[in-house]
């Protein structure tokens, strides 16, 4: 009996040995899991820092830059641009910036268009770098995008601006070219005043239905299908921007297809 009872206490160990190396093999094989899921949810395009399934949404940010901005307009135009990147871009979001000024042609690719990669913020410790994640954020996002925004001032009136021309290279060159199917916003900063050979809104401002049957107005169609827009206009001339100008605006977004469209005044 005593024999038998050896022989089972021995059996029980070898049971509860085996048990525990079979759960020890459960957990390593989960957690294993688990680490694997989340470098692959996390993984990021080394280039845009964008995830590699593609943006989660696209911010674009246009800024006329044909007529200098005023001290206050600075000012406003710095609390714009730190709430655009700091609080309206989460992680994973595309942020493309476009710089408006007299020659469209040369300007009519994205001045920076980088993805929110995201900080440290909610990542967990055992299985991410924090250190790393606030480095990349800081360094490669926050960082390039502000060195940029001197290049989005200017310091002499130019003597044309092509508003609708580079509004065509916006939507080919950011929206169309990425189809982003998350939250789309188009930031506008300009007095709205085109000012082409084909169009002079300083001599005279058409009527929008006139104007969409002309030949120019076709050549610079634009397609903005579900897109917000939101303008910050630049008090330049106030007696050219009056409601007229506004409503050519509206309704020339809404033809494009816009979700909605945003009107306010930029301080200064």
């Amino acid at each position: 009996m005593a024999r038998k009872s050896k022989v089972a206490r021995s059996r029980q160990r070898s049971n509860i040995f085996f048990g525990s190396m079979a759960l020890l093999l459960v957990i390593f094989v989960m957690g294993t899991a688990a680490w694997w899921w989340n470098q692959k949810r996390n993984a990021i395009d080394p280039k845009t820092l964008c995830p590699l399934h593609g943006p989660l949404g696209h911010n674009i940010l246009l800024v006329d830059k044909t007529d200098p901005l005023n001290l206050a307009q600075k000012a406003a135009f710095d609390l714009l641009v730190t709430d655009l990147v700091s609080n309206k871009t989460p992680p994973g979001f595309l942020l493309s910036i476009f710089v408006l000024g007299d020659n469209f042609v040369a300007q009519n690719k994205p001045l920076v268009e980088l993805c929110n990669p995201g900080d440290g913020k909610g990542h967990n410790e055992l299985t991410e770098n924090i250190k790393q994640l606030n480095r990349m954020y800081k360094d490669r996002f926050l960082n390039p995008i502000f060195e940029q925004s001197t290049q989005l001032l200017s310091i002499a009136p130019a003597q044309e601006s092509p508003i609708l021309e580079m509004l065509q290279m916006v939507s080919l060159n950011a929206i169309q070219k990425h189809h982003v199917d998350g939250p789309k916003t188009l930031i506008i900063l300009s007095d709205l005043l085109q000012n082409s050979k084909q169009l002079n809104m300083y001599k005279g401002l058409p009527n929008f239905a006139q104007f969409t049957n002309t030949p120019y107005a076709q050549k610079t169609k634009i397609h903005f299908q579900e897109v917000d827009i939101q303008i910050h206009y630049l008090q330049n001339s106030p007696q050219l921007q009056g409601e007229g100008l506004f409503l050519f605006w509206r309704e020339y977004f809404k033809a494009a297809g816009s979700k909605s469209v945003a009107l306010v005044a930029l301080p200064g």
